[in-house]
């Protein structure tokens, strides 16, 4: 799960510097900051539910503060990753609707595919870290 998770990642991030390369090659297209927010926030929100323990989430129940944290945290870190999806989405629509720029388009494509693989990564990895050992 590791290392297909592992895989997973760095294909979405590939894909997202390829079309922001390629685009600029291309094109002529620099691609505007706010459209790497998505894939950054993707990325942090890997990072944030993978950062605890299956473990810590089953301690206690909702009188145990730490489990109520650890459950606080989780619930931001899907917020983070569907805000990503949410914004990848949009930037998507909006080049669909009215391009900025020749390969522009080509880039949202892109950046909602980088965001899909980064989510399935996330979700590879904290499924293949069920065991007690985690």
């Amino acid at each position: 799960a590791a290392a297909g998770g592992g895989v997973l990642f760095a294909s979405g991030w590939l894909v997202w510097i390829d079309g922001v390369a390629a685009a600029a090659n291309d094109y002529g297209f620099g691609t505007p900051g706010a459209d790497w927010v998505p894939g950054i926030l993707q990325t942090v929100a890997l990072l944030m539910v993978n950062a605890i323990t299956w473990s810590a989430m089953a301690d206690g129940g909702f009188d145990d503060s730490v489990a109520q944290k650890v459950k606080a945290w989780v619930f931001v870190s899907f917020v983070f990753a569907f805000s990503g999806l949410i914004a990848s989405t949009y930037i998507l629509v909006r080049e669909s609707n009215s391009p900025t720029a020749p390969g522009s388009h080509d880039s949202a494509v892109r950046g909602l595919l980088q965001n899909l693989l980064i989510f399935g990564s996330s979700l590879l990895f904290r499924a293949g870290r069920l065991s007690d050992g985690d």
